[in-house]
């Protein structure tokens, strides 16, 4: 299936230009909303965001990513092999070892993007908490 995109308006929804797949005003369907629901849930796990952070900076063998991380190295294959499954990371032999890297440019985009969101200050768009009413 051909997935066309629509560009939106500037400072609309995603951001100034942002392209979002065809049909997607509705919504997500059930099928992609879980697939995209259980990447963020492997996100969700501190030890594997970590993980993922090292091998934006280029390939990392298991030690390496142990050693960087403060984990064993088999709970670090663990995670790399989650990770592996659901496309965040490539692994590539080199001799002995196998070197880890981010799959692609979206994993990147999406960790730099969320890197820099908190980073970002409080802004006042929420709902109020009931200590702030007046």
């Amino acid at each position: 299936m051909e997935r066309k995109s629509k560009t939106l308006m500037p400072g609309v929804g995603a951001g100034a230009g942002a392209a979002l797949p065809a049909g997607l005003d509705g919504g997500l369907d059930r099928d992609r909303a879980e697939e995209i629901a259980s990447i963020f849930h492997l996100l969700g796990e501190p030890n594997r965001l970590s993980i993922l952070a090292a091998c934006m900076t280029g390939p990392r063998s298991v030690n390496d990513l142990a050693a960087l991380t403060d984990m064993s190295p088999s709970l670090t294959s663990h995670h790399l092999r989650l990770l592996k499954a659901a496309r965040l990371v490539r692994a590539k032999r080199q001799g002995k070892f196998v070197h880890y890297s981010v799959h692609d440019h979206h994993v990147t985009s999406i960790l730099l993007d969320m890197m820099e969101h908190v980073e970002e200050p409080e802004h006042d768009h929420g709902p109020v908490a009931p200590e702030e009413e007046a």
